[in-house]
């Protein structure tokens, strides 16, 4: 199928007047069924369709894809298919690699012309989110509601964020979760992180940022699960959660659906490690470009409060620095601003450690040479 076409093809049946029954070659709307699977983007114009009929006589289509979910697919054909044909499709990981899915034809329908959408459910649940990677911040979940008993595991919650933590107290009652709250990322650091199962993060974790904190704790090697949740209303800060390593990021303000669909995304899946780091490593150059910039930003504005004396700026700066370093992979810049900012916090004295800052600002201001 020609790209425009296909492309025209998917305009129009996402269209308000198909998806509401109102469209030419669109059955008469149906009472809204609640889903268990959210419905992602997944475009392949020239997807192989393996079939397999009851008689076991097999043939192999080349259909245009509409969109996936954890259980199965829907794709678009110029001809009709049984319900019950057993089908494989070939699906293309974000890492290049492909992945035969099995499943079964549970519907097929006329959608005008020539083209029929044929829906097929999968003979067992998929990782979604290893054949579509939407920005992390953009809070896409593949499960459209979540029974709160259906969740359990240990989960450990870090931050004093005083929209979130009132709502995961009331929200996790009814679960079967073993959770904890601790008020900082220090605290969470002392306990003993690989028995929980997931860590859920604000974006404030007292001590660290939260992109800050995710990113530290994949250095100390927790690889399981990390959701961030706050407020990024800035690029700045989305670029930071962009590369911090965590998992999910849910915006504030969140409701019980958000949490528990959230929780659900990898309390109800069986996520290896593997997956996790393949999903989570897709990194957008501009991205790291960005952060550059900022630090190199940084590194003059250093200079500026050094030369005006104003030591609570030179903390405050710092302390940017600090959250962005390790991000970038800058261990001893992350060192160095959290020593310089604890120590001034302390004393209120900046001149001290004016070699050290010296040290801070060169590395800020060589941070694109060094790229």
């Amino acid at each position: 199928m020609d790209n425009n076409v296909y492309n025209q093809l998917l305009k129009k049946l996402n269209s308000p007047s198909i998806l509401t029954g109102t469209g030419v070659g669109k059955p008469k709307s149906k009472a809204k069924v609640a889903r268990k699977y959210t419905r992602l983007e997944y475009n392949d114009p020239y997807l192989e369709l393996y079939l397999e009929t009851i008689d076991r006589s097999t043939r192999t289509i080349t259909v245009a894809s509409r969109n996936i979910s954890r259980g199965g697919m829907s794709v678009l054909h110029s001809s009709f298919v049984y319900t019950g044909t057993f089908a494989t499709a070939k699906l293309e990981r974000i890492d290049g690699t492909t992945h035969a899915v099995s499943g079964k034809v549970v519907r097929c329908e006329h959608r005008g012309g020539v083209v029929h959408e044929i829906g097929i459910k999968f003979d067992r649940e998929i990782i979604v989110q290893e054949f579509v990677r939407p920005d992390i911040n953009d809070a896409v979940r593949s499960l459209e509601s979540v029974q709160p008993e259906r969740l359990a595991g240990k989960l450990l919650i870090v931050g004093d964020d005083p929209i979130v933590m009132p709502l995961f107290r009331e929200y996790l009652l009814c679960t079967s979760i073993n959770y904890g709250f601790v008020d900082t990322a220090d605290e969470a650091l002392d306990k003993d992180l690989q028995q929980h199962d997931l860590i859920f993060s604000c974006m404030d974790a007292g001590t660290m940022s939260g992109p800050e904190f995710a990113t530290y704790l994949r250095e100390v090697g927790y690889n399981k699960p990390v959701i961030l949740a706050g407020r990024a209303d800035d690029e700045f800060t989305r670029n930071q959660i962009r590369l911090s390593s965590a998992d999910m990021f849910v915006p504030t303000p969140l409701d019980e659906g958000d949490l528990l669909c959230a929780l659900g995304e990898y309390l109800l899946a069986e996520w290896t490690e593997s997956a996790l780091a393949n999903v989570r490593s897709r990194i957008n150059p501009e991205t790291i470009e960005s952060l550059r910039q900022e630090l190199a930003k940084l590194g003059i504005v250093l200079d500026q409060q050094i030369r005006t004396n104003d030591a609570v700026k030179i903390y405050a700066t710092c302390s940017k620095i600090r959250s962005i370093a390790p991000l970038l992979g800058m261990k001893l810049l992350r060192d160095l601003t959290l020593k310089v900012g604890e120590e001034i916090a302390h004393t209120g004295d900046h001149q001290v450690h004016a070699e050290i800052l010296g040290d801070i600002k060169l590395m800020c201001s060589s941070v694109n040479r060094a790229a």
